[in-house]
């Protein structure tokens, strides 16, 4: 990692990203990713459907998601490095798929459109900009959290936050990266 690391709690770096993951919340607590043009252009032969949600292997059973956790929970499986940042090999496709790098998102309002609203907005800027850096997780407000069936409730957060900065062709050397957040 070029400018360092956030957190290091269990660090799983995957071929274009990497992410903390935290055991007690059987949830990521930070994913780092970078896009390049390349990687969000699509392409016939990469298919999302050939790709299935997994258990990530290299955490231990006791500490690990896993798909019975969100049956029939009310909450999408959402992807902190989306899927569809991802499109260069079916490989990185399917690396987005660990559970690990997913976390539980309320389906509409939330994970089918606004959060989708802005992923598609950082691949925009990446389609514009050699370098996007996207750093994605999950923030813990304090509130009372419905009861769900599984280990899902620990990990359940009420927000999230999506950070990214890239390069800008069009700027002086000296102010070419530009940054946004988002909450």
């Amino acid at each position: 990692m070029k400018f360092g690391f956030p957190s290091l709690d269990q660090v799983r770096s995957f071929d274009n990203f990497v992410l903390s993951y935290d055991r007690r919340n059987r949830n990521a607590q930070w994913v780092f990713e970078h896009i390049k043009p390349e990687h969000v252009m699509k392409n016939e032969n990469i298919k999302r459907g050939k790709s299935e949600f997994m258990e990530d292997n290299t955490i231990h059973k006791f500490f690990r998601a896993t798909n019975s956790d969100f049956k029939n929970s009310g909450y999408d499986r959402g992807h902190l490095a989306a899927a569809a940042n991802h499109r260069h090999t079916q490989k990185a496709m399917d690396q987005t798929f660990t559970l690990s790098n997913i976390s539980p998102q309320v389906g509409n309002g939330f994970n089918r459109d606004a959060w989708n609203d802005l992923e598609k907005y950082v691949r925009a800027k990446a389609r514009q900009n050699r370098n996007v850096y996207c750093c994605t997780g999950p923030l813990y407000l304090p509130r009372q959290l419905p009861s769900l069936g599984g280990h899902i409730k620990e990990c359940l957060d009420s927000c999230r936050y999506y950070m990214f900065m890239h390069t800008n062709k069009q700027l002086t050397t000296r102010k070419r990266w530009q940054s946004v957040c988002e909450v």
